[in-house]
């Protein structure tokens, strides 16, 4: 039943169907206040970040990577989940320099948002990266699983031409710091 001291739904079941290092799925069964019933399946992601950055041209830093379950190689900001107990400024700076070999001296937090709150957890935080510097040989090696290319693009072309949500938000959300 729901919870009429909060008027929020309340889980009347829930199963643990698939555990990974990554995510895991449940099902649910929830009752909403109107006393509406919901069976949901729930992917709870730990959280993830992006990185929008901008070189001196204004020009953003972007992935090529294979995506398996899109079946398709797309041009994406750098992202990366966030690991057990890691800041999220923490992880966007390991991710910029393992995913495309650069740091940044200046990072600004955008925005955070959920990529797909209909059936995930995750929230992604989204930062802006500038005064950008090649890392060189020093630099954080990427997992061993990852093939990536670095590019750069204007962001209003990234605006007409990304396919993935967060690429989306961060070629939406620099438009004022071009």
């Amino acid at each position: 039943m729901p919870s009429p001291a909060t008027n929020m739904p309340v889980v009347v079941a829930s199963r643990a169907l698939v555990h990974t290092r990554i995510f895991s799925v449940h099902a649910e069964t929830v009752v909403l206040p109107s006393g509406v019933r919901q069976e949901l399946s729930i992917v709870r992601h730990g959280g993830a970040v992006a990185v929008a950055a901008l070189d001196g041209a204004g020009r953003m830093l972007l992935v090529r990577q294979y995506r398996h379950a899109v079946a398709e190689e797309l041009d994406e900001v750098v992202a990366g989940r966030l690991e057990p107990g890691e800041e999220p400024l923490v992880a966007a700076q390991r991710e910029l320099e393992e995913e495309a070999g650069y740091r940044a001296r200046s990072w600004l937090e955008l925005t955070r948002f959920y990529p797909a709150p209909g059936f995930c957890s995750e929230r992604m935080v989204l930062f802006l990266a500038r005064d950008l510097e090649a890392v060189g040989a020093d630099r954080r090696a990427m997992d061993a699983d990852e093939e990536i290319a670095v590019l750069w693009r204007e962001p209003r072309a990234v605006l007409a031409t990304a396919r993935d949500a967060k690429t989306l938000v961060a070629a939406a959300l620099v438009q004022p710091y071009v």
